[in-house]
């Protein structure tokens, strides 16, 4: 069921609106990947990948061409090219991931890198601010 939770509010800003054609567009709510759950991705799986591809023979030199090779393995889409045939596969942008995506996608990773290289991506550590002070400390 569709609710509009207070309705004069809404009529009010779209009186605000300028003289035209608009659309309004509803889509079911989906909570974005957080600042932190990109954090980790950055800061810990793909430096972990990067070293553990190395590893195994692969040439990345740096985080950002992990993530390109990670986009295109596990968050692309296929495109056909009707003149040749071809089919190309076209990473998607990780600020459109919705939390459940982001989860996914680095269940993939991680899967991959335990299965053909031998690593294994740690969770991450929600007291690291406190083991990094008490490391500091020692």
């Amino acid at each position: 069921m569709f609710h509009i939770p207070n309705r004069s509010i809404m009529e009010a800003d779209l009186c605000r609106l300028p003289k035209g054609n608009y659309t309004v567009t509803i889509e079911k709510y989906r909570k974005k990947a957080s600042h932190d759950q990109f954090k980790w991705l950055y800061g810990a799986i793909y430096p972990q990948l990067l070293i553990a591809l190395n590893d195994a023979g692969y040439e990345f030199t740096t985080v950002e061409e992990v993530d390109y090779f990670a986009k295109t393995m596990w968050a692309s889409t296929t495109v056909l090219n009707p003149e040749t045939g071809e089919l190309l596969k076209l990473p998607m942008s990780k600020r459109e991931f919705v939390t459940i995506d982001h989860m996914a996608y680095v269940a993939c990773i991680r899967k991959f890198a335990a299965e053909y290289l031998a690593t294994n991506i740690v969770d991450p550590d929600p007291n690291w601010k406190q083991r990094k002070d008490e490391i500091q400390n020692y």
